[in-house]
């Protein structure tokens, strides 16, 4: 008797918590659940008496926390596990929630770690499922050790997909196992993989990298070092050191060792930075002098790469001196500002100071050419320099150059040995302006000399007669030839004295018209005046006659 009670009591209870819910999910076999499970077909009825009324409707949002209310159907396929919010809409205008879990069914396969990263503030995993589930990071000291629970991670997709976790990167050894199935199983878990140490100590103008071997399940294939975040050096499973010697001192380095597992598995250690220390001098500087437009010598210092630089010493010798210092604390490329006389050879030697505040030794010694021009008596223009000196392995072309009144190459030839005869000079520009463009050997630098100048004379005379008859011959009164001027003025007079026509281009002549009409054929005044590049003041007078 008490044992019927009992069941009575039981079965009652079961049938007011029933009640007490307004609405119930049903699974294919049509029994009431709260546990949902991932692809599984599901209706949602309601669970009270309003459902007897034959004008009684229903519909259902299955995501209430996705902000996008859509109501449909009582029937739902769920196809990522989790928490979800159900709202029923009754009559049309009712709503009532319900919480549900959703859990993942088993993966086809084991979930794999595909790579482990530890960072200075956290892990980063990369994953790789079959299926979309919930996981949990399990570690433990060792491989064989016992794991325990570090985070769960919710619905991991299916695929690849990356995990930045801000957790305590402790060394042990990883794994993330399947939860939350509706199957229950719980022995569905990675291969495991364990944490990577690297340690790193700067020694005398060299890195010290040390490392022991991974103790994850499977041997290592074999072990890449990055350098600044690229692969810089790949290691055999055996080697457990290593020192990097192409370093610069005072140069900020940062490695990250990775261990190459079975199965394209990676762990990856804490990038470690390291600041490279020297107490010994740097490697020796290579120096290139060469002139700019304005005869100034500059100065290109090629510092080897595996050196930095602080700033530089500049020394010069001009004929046989000895060497002596001109500047100090200069910057990479720099400029000799003392306009030394180009009457003797120049050679230039550098030292730099590094980041250690450790002294190079003297770079090569720089010797720009320096080149002459002398006008000859018969019109012709002599040049002359001394080689360059300094390039590793010699000179190897030369080219003479002419500049225009902008700095630009109106003409090159060229050139070997240390003279040239410029037979037929331009006539373009009264200042003919040279330069000595040198190339090393292998073509990796080059070095102009200073410009060198030659001032023409001023070359030009004026018919005495023109016939302005457009027959193409002697039709306009100009000046004939060179007049090289920087300014220039050309009057024309008659007889009483009058200005009948005015030019300030030389090449702008008088057609012989006055007022658009034809000039008488007469003797006519002219007078010029000019000034040269030089400034020089010319005047010139006389008649022309002008004939039909």
């Amino acid at each position: 008797m008490k044992i019927r009670v009992l069941v009575t009591f039981i079965w009652c209870l079961s049938s007011l918590s029933a009640w007490a819910q307004d609405f119930l999910a049903y699974n294919e076999r049509n029994q009431p659940v709260t546990v949902l499970c991932v692809g599984e077909r599901i209706t949602f009825r309601d669970n009270t008496p309003r459902s007897n009324d034959p004008n009684f409707s229903e519909f259902y949002d299955f995501d209430a926390d996705d902000n996008q209310e859509k109501f449909e159907d009582p029937v739902h396929v769920f196809t990522i596990p989790g928490e979800y919010t159900v709202t029923q809409l009754a009559y049309g205008y009712e709503q009532r929630q319900r919480t549900f879990t959703v859990k993942a069914n088993a993966p086809a396969t084991s979930p794999v770690l595909q790579k482990l990263t530890l960072l200075p503030t956290g892990i980063e995993l990369q994953l790789n499922t079959s299926g979309v589930n919930d996981l949990v990071l399990e570690r433990a000291s060792s491989s064989s050790g016992t794991f325990t629970v570090i985070q769960t991670l919710t619905a991991v997709p299916q695929g690849e997909s990356p995990h930045l976790l801000s957790i305590d990167p402790n060394a042990g050894c990883y794994r993330v196992r399947v939860t939350n199935t509706c199957s229950g199983r719980q022995d569905i878990v990675s291969s495991t993989v364990c944490s990577q140490a690297l340690f790193v100590t700067a020694g005398n103008r060299v890195n010290q990298l040390s490392w022991a071997a991974n103790a994850s399940s499977g041997s290592v294939s074999s072990y890449q070092l990055l350098r600044g975040g690229q692969p810089y050096k790949t290691f055999l499973n055996t080697q457990t050191s290593f020192t990097d010697t192409e370093v610069a001192c005072g140069r900020l380095y940062t490695y990250q060792l990775v261990a190459l597992l079975p199965n394209n598995v990676q762990s990856a250690s804490v990038p470690v930075q390291v600041e490279t220390q020297g107490s010994t001098p740097p490697a020796a500087p290579f120096l290139v002098a060469s002139f700019d437009l304005q005869n100034r010598v500059m100065l290109q210092t090629v510092v080897p790469d595996q050196e930095t630089f602080k700033e530089q010493t500049i020394y010069r010798s001009q004929g046989n001196a000895g060497f002596a210092q001109i500047s100090e604390k200069q910057s990479l490329n720099a400029l000799d500002s003392t306009s030394p006389a180009l009457s003797a050879p120049l050679c230039y030697q550098a030292t730099y100071t590094d980041s250690c505040s450790q002294t190079s030794g003297r770079s090569n010694s720089a010797c720009p050419a320096i080149l002459t021009a002398t006008f000859q008596a018969e019109g012709s223009v002599q040049l002359t320099w001394n080689a360059y000196e300094g390039f590793p392995a010699g000179v190897g072309t030369q080219t003479l150059e002419l500049l225009d009144e902008q700095g630009q190459v109106y003409w090159s030839t060229p050139v070997t040995g240390q003279s040239y005869l410029d037979e037929k000079p331009q006539t373009t520009y009264q200042r003919l302006t040279y330069r000595l463009l040198s190339k090393a050997q292998d073509g990796s630098y080059q070095s102009y000399s200073n410009t060198a100048t030659a001032d023409q004379a001023f070359q030009f005379h004026f018919p005495t007669a023109f016939s302005p008859n457009a027959d193409g011959l002697n039709d306009v009164f100009r000046p004939v030839g060179s007049p090289f001027a920087s300014s220039f003025t050309l009057q024309v007079l008659n007889r009483w004295g009058q200005i009948i026509f005015e030019s300030k281009d030389p090449k702008n002549g008088w057609d012989g018209t006055y007022q658009g009409k034809p000039a008488p054929p007469e003797t006519y005044l002219f007078r010029m005046e000019a000034k040269d590049v030089n400034g020089k003041r010319i005047t010139q007078k006389g008649t022309v006659t002008l004939v039909k």
